[in-house]
């Protein structure tokens, strides 16, 4: 489950519950949207291309405020809600992870047995580490570049996201400063803190470096 959703475009649309995404059914983490309104009808619809032509999700409600259901299109597997207030016609972009279980599992193949019936910390997946981290990202971002910055990609974030989220992992998992889990901890956050200078992200057709190495003087 992804509930914290970067929404760009469409101050109309929060609350965001997704289901089952992925980067076979997004764009990189990204998902192109559309609302479109029949009458009393507003049906927001998900793509996983900027061309808006590969639908993965969609639903319709009877009202421009309430709970809209999304299901999943064209076997996507991805599906769960939004709600609306008072939305209008228009397209817009959210951000739903900078990186999902299989970057996870790329980094430390051994994180499945941490699986409880297909779960870690009460959530499906790694979704509750990749979503702090993803929090977390955004905050150190939002505080170096102007409010609604808008990531041409998203991928130059999954290295530190990554990072961060296998910290966020072994530290739910540490009972005691001295332990393993608390060691690798401490590992990935050291790991994740260096990767933020590596960051190159492209904003409006140029990459900048968000992160500045900083000289320390002695």
């Amino acid at each position: 489950m992804i509930e914290y959703v970067t929404t760009h475009g469409a101050p109309a649309l929060t609350r965001w519950d997704l289901h089952g995404a992925s980067r076979d059914n997004t764009d990189n983490g990204r998902a192109w949207l559309r609302l479109s309104r029949d009458g009393n009808d507003h049906t927001v619809t998900l793509y996983r291309d900027a061309l808006r032509t590969r639908a993965v999700a969609a639903g319709t409600i009877d009202s421009s405020s309430g709970e809209l259901a999304l299901a999943a299109l064209n076997a996507s597997g991805l599906y769960g809600s939004v709600r609306l207030h008072d939305a209008v016609a228009g397209d817009a972009v959210i951000d739903i992870f900078y990186a999902c279980d299989a970057d996870l599992l790329v980094r430390h193949a051994g994180l499945a047995a941490f699986l409880d019936d297909g779960n870690f910390a009460g959530r499906e997946g790694f979704s509750e580490p990749c979503l702090r981290a993803k929090r977390l990202i955004d905050a150190l971002i939002n505080a170096r570049l102007p409010a609604g910055w808008l990531a041409d990609e998203l991928a130059p974030l999954t290295e530190a996201t990554s990072l961060y989220a296998l910290q966020f992992l072994f530290d739910y998992l540490s009972t005691r400063a001295d332990d393993p889990a608390a060691q690798l901890a401490l590992r990935w956050r050291d790991a994740a803190r260096e990767s933020l200078s590596r960051i190159r992200l492209p904003l409006g057709g140029s990459a900048e470096q968000v992160f500045v190495p900083r000289l320390i003087r002695t």
